[in-house]
């Protein structure tokens, strides 16, 4: 009874996280004008880096739900984080970043399935 019990648990809060990702990202703002790309966000603590690696020069760190706009995808360096393994990275423009080369690991990037149907790749 006690696994069972932890399991619901756990399932609950995936649940509960995944709604206030929902939430957050329908109140992140406008994605940044005068881009190309589709129109998303990025998770927050999310690093915003000059290429898809993880040795990649760090710009800067996501501190709330993000705008952004996504141009590309290509495969970079494998990640694992919050039980989620992706090796797709994104390219374009984040909100409070001046790049419109910033690249951000897929896993942090809400668009739904990694690489996310209807955007090219690089």
């Amino acid at each position: 009874m006690a696994k069972r019990s932890t399991r619901l648990a756990a399932t609950g809060t995936a649940i509960g996280a995944a709604l206030s990702l929902l939430g957050a990202a329908e109140t992140a703002g406008a994605a940044p004008s005068g881009t190309s790309g589709r129109a998303t966000t990025v998770q927050a603590n999310s690093n915003v880096r000059s290429g898809p690696f993880l040795a990649a020069r760090i710009h800067g760190t996501t501190t709330k739900v993000t705008a952004a706009h996504i141009d590309c995808w290509l495969d970079g360096d494998t990640v694992t984080a919050g039980g989620y393994t992706t090796n797709v990275w994104y390219r374009g423009t984040v909100a409070g970043y001046d790049r419109s080369n910033a690249w951000v690991w897929g896993g942090n990037v809400n668009v739904g399935a990694d690489p996310a149907p209807g955007i090219p790749g690089c």
